[in-house]
C-alpha cells in the first residue's frame, strides 16, 4: 500500500504541512515570551495583572508552550516526527479551546481568544492531516544521497 495520499484533499495536505506548521509553531513559539518575561507578557499579551506570586508557574508554562511551538516547526521539516508532535499537539491545543470555551464568560479569558483561534485552527487541520494522510510518517521528499 502506498504511504502517498491519493485525491485532492491528500494533496492539499502534503503541500501544505510544512507552512502550516512552521507558521503555527511559530505563534506557538511566542508564548515562550512569559518564560523570559512573565511580567511584561501577563499584563500585555494575556490582559491579566502580573501576580508575583505565580511567577514560577507562569515562566514554566511559557517554556512548556514555547518548546510545543519549536517542536512543531520541526515537525514541519522533519516528517519523521510529524505524527508524535502533531498528536500530543493537538491534545495540548484541544485542552486550551476546551479551557477557553469552557471559561468564557469570564473577564480573564479576554486575553486568550486569538491563542483560542489559532490552537483551534490546528486541532482542525491535524484533525483533517491525519484523517486524509493516516498516522504513518510520509516518505522522504528526497531520496537518500549516497556517500
Amino acid at each position: 500500500m502506498s504511504a502517498t495520499p491519493v485525491g485532492p484533499i491528500g494533496q492539499f495536505f502534503v503541500r501544505t504541512v510544512r507552512p502550516f506548521f512552521l507558521l503555527t509553531g511559530a505563534g506557538t513559539a511566542l508564548v515562550g515570551l512569559y518564560a523570559v518575561a512573565p511580567a511584561w507578557a501577563m499584563p500585555n499579551v494575556a490582559k491579566l495583572p502580573y501576580l508575583r506570586d505565580y511567577t514560577v508557574i507562569v515562566q514554566h508554562w511559557g517554556i512548556m508552550v514555547g518548546l510545543m511551538g519549536a517542536a512543531m516547526m520541526l515537525a514541519a521539516v522533519v516528517p519523521a516526527w510529524r505524527v508524535p508532535i502533531l498528536l500530543y499537539s493537538a491534545l495540548e491545543k484541544a485542552f486550551m479551546v476546551w479551557l477557553v470555551l469552557s471559561n468564557a464568560g469570564e473577564p480573564f479569558v479576554s486575553g486568550f481568544w486569538v491563542p483560542f483561534a489559532v490552537d483551534a485552527t490546528v486541532v482542525i487541520y491535524t484533525v483533517g492531516y491525519f484523517a486524509a494522510v493516516g498516522f504513518r510518517a510520509p516518505p522522504p521528499t528526497h531520496p537518500p544521497r549516497a556517500n
